[in-house]
């Protein structure tokens, strides 16, 4: 099932958008650190934990590395990015 499904975004496309996202939240990290940490101090550890798992997700299908262990697709499976960069920035700007 997890092979099925990661055909779907091993696409260049997709690959292109999970390396800009991964890069414009990093850099949202580390320029606006202060921010950030404060807004994410209140927040749930689990859900600081799952933003960076996201960004970490999409750093790893964006630089266009090839997973071959369905377990490790399992893992960085880049439609969990994708939600974590979304909860990331329904978080920031509300």
């Amino acid at each position: 099932m997890i092979q099925f499904l990661y055909q779907y975004v091993n696409k260049g496309s997709l690959r292109t958008l999970s390396f800009i996202l991964a890069v414009v939240l990093t850099l949202a990290l580390l320029f606006n650190f202060n921010l950030f940490s404060t807004q994410l101090r209140t927040a749930n550890p689990l859900l600081v934990l799952f933003i960076l798992w996201g960004v970490v997700c999409a750093w790893i299908h964006g630089m266009g590395f090839e997973i071959n262990r369905t377990f490790w697709k399992a893992v960085f499976f880049p439609y969990f990015g994708y939600l974590a960069f979304l909860v990331s920035i329904v978080l920031h700007y509300s």
